[in-house]
């Protein structure tokens, strides 16, 4: 059996696809006796689903650099 620890590494790993089968089964097995865990795994669910729908943009470094270089000028 995992750990608690070992438990939310995996399920985060699953929110983002990059859970391999093997441990998506123990993360399973370890909600059935853990509610602990299966409380965060939903609260994990929800969190990401909210993100998904804010939509939020992040610039690319491109984008960044072209930001500074716009306030530098202005300064």
């Amino acid at each position: 059996m995992i750990s608690c620890d070992e438990a939310a590494v995996i399920c985060n790993k699953s929110q983002y696809k990059e859970a391999s089968l093997s441990e998506k089964l123990k993360l399973k097995l370890h909600m059935l006796f853990c509610s602990t865990c299966a409380v965060f795994s939903k609260k994990n669910k929800q969190l990401t689903s909210l993100m998904d729908k804010a939509r939020i943009y992040v610039m690319s470094d491109l984008e960044k650099k072209a930001l500074k270089n716009k306030i530098k000028e202005k300064l």
